[in-house]
């Protein structure tokens, strides 16, 4: 049952970033124009999160479920999706759920599992914990060659709660990061992680029990 939870999850969000964002935004997307910024909104109705993006980017392909949805950047071929999720796997934190390690953890073995299956090699850098909105949070990176595309590199932004889990995931080719990223940067300080601030605490393992003295 776990890893099918978490699968399903990643699935989802490899599969909308395949997709050119040329839909229109429903479930739980608002779009509005910024206050003289540039720069537009998105809110989602389900999580209750919102960002801010730039106006030149293109809001996409709303994800299944209303879960969050991709946005396309002015740098060709790359690809941003937003997005929510629950928590309710198992793990080993003080509320019986799976903390931000371990949820980092499968997400390394899973995406590499599910690129293996396409005789796709992924490179994963070293993790860095990144907060997301305050609270704290994991990057995880990787690279990967695509046959059309050449040398990919995806960003893997996420925080985890006893409640619900946030996730921002960045695809570009490797040659146009250092136009991209300065902009997601910029973007990921106005995230919000919405009405519920408890759902996004971070979960910390369980203390080991005491020792009985001998």
């Amino acid at each position: 049952m776990k890893t099918r939870m978490i699968l399903g999850y990643f699935v989802v969000t490899l599969a909308v970033m395949s997709l050119a964002p040329n839909a229109p935004s429903s479930l739980g997307a608002v779009t509005e124009s910024s206050d003289g910024t540039g720069w537009k909104i998105y809110s989602n109705a389900r999580f209750g999160f919102s960002v801010r993006y730039p106006d030149d980017w293109r809001l996409g392909n709303p994800l299944p479920d209303g879960v969050g949805v991709a946005l396309s950047p002015t740098v060709e071929h790359s690809l941003v999706a937003i997005s929510g999720h629950m928590n309710i796997v198992g793990g080993t934190s003080q509320d019986g759920r799976q903390t931000i390690e371990e949820f980092a953890s499968a997400h390394r073995r899973i995406i590499t599992e599910l690129y293996g299956k396409k005789n796709i090699t992924v490179t994963w850098r070293p993790d860095q914990e990144r907060p997301l909105a305050g609270f704290p949070g994991r990057r995880l990176t990787f690279t990967y060659v695509d046959s059309t595309l050449g040398e990919v590199i995806e960003h893997h932004f996420m925080s985890l709660g006893r409640n619900e889990g946030r996730g921002i995931r960045v695809k570009v080719p490797l040659s146009g990061e250092h136009h991209l990223m300065p902009m997601v940067e910029r973007m990921l300080a106005t995230y919000q992680p919405g009405r519920d601030q408890n759902a996004v605490s971070p979960l910390v393992p369980k203390p080991e029990p005491p020792v009985a003295p001998r």
